[in-house]
């Protein structure tokens, strides 16, 4: 009874997730190791196909558009979804021979997304793709309220090439492990990351934490953002919060 209660609150986060039509919407992963990571997409991404969603899942790989090719490449449709995806994958394939410019095939793909509501694209090594799948990307997240469109990062936004990391940096709504509410691995705190979640429980500020543990307010700020990373959280509060649910404060 009480897992039954617990997962209520998870399925209605995940449900109001996948029900948002207000436009592209990012979700990030948490700095986590390779395995934890995979584990997360998997679990999303048999919720996401559960509850009916198309879920296309892609990394990096070799060729123009390979990241999206790899992704729409993964997709299992049927009927009508099944010739949209056919579709995406021609334009993806072939662009130059359809006499298409970048551009054109950009807004041409975002107009073709737009008619996949229940569309979860799962990106991994966004970092190591290429130029053109790189700007297909940005297009999509610039156009912010048109494709109603999940998008999860599986890596660190702020590893790719600017502009783009700026982009999704902003773009970010929150972790996927927070919508899932995964628990996260506490030992993968550093021990300096530890004291100052402990002090900033405290409710001290960075210039006052920095005092504290006689470090730079700069060094506090970036110890906060590993913590944002790790626990999932865009927020100090939250952090906090986060890290009480997780018994991380004794």
């Amino acid at each position: 009874m009480t897992s039954t209660l617990q997962a209520r609150p998870r399925a209605d986060r995940f449900e109001r997730l996948l029900s948002d039509r207000s436009g592209v919407r990012l979700l990030g992963v948490p700095e986590v190791s390779g395995a934890s990571r995979t584990r997360l997409l998997d679990e999303f991404a048999a919720l996401a196909s559960a509850r009916g969603a198309l879920v296309a899942r892609g990394r990096a790989r070799g060729g123009a558009y390979g990241l999206f090719q790899d992704a729409f490449g993964s997709v299992s449709a049927h009927g009508r979804e099944r010739d949209v995806v056919l579709l995406l994958r021609g334009l993806l394939r072939a662009p130059r021979a359809l006499g298409m410019t970048e551009d054109e095939l950009r807004r041409a793909v975002d107009a073709v997304l737009g008619s996949l509501p229940g569309l979860v694209l799962l990106l991994d090594d966004v970092h190591l793709a290429d130029r053109p799948s790189l700007a297909l990307l940005e297009h999509l997240v610039r156009r912010g309220a048109g494709s109603p469109l999940l998008v999860v990062l599986a890596h660190e936004p702020r590893s790719c090439p600017p502009p783009l990391a700026a982009l999704l940096v902003a773009a970010e709504r929150e972790s996927l492990a927070t919508v899932l509410r995964l628990p996260v691995d506490g030992h993968r705190l550093t021990q300096r990351e530890r004291t100052v979640l402990v002090v900033l429980a405290e409710g001290l500020t960075a210039d006052a934490i920095a005092r504290r543990l006689d470090i730079s307010p700069r060094t506090v700020h970036r110890h906060l953002q590993h913590l944002y990373r790790k626990l999932g959280t865009t927020d100090r509060l939250a952090t906090v919060l986060r890290a009480q649910e997780l018994g991380l404060l004794g």
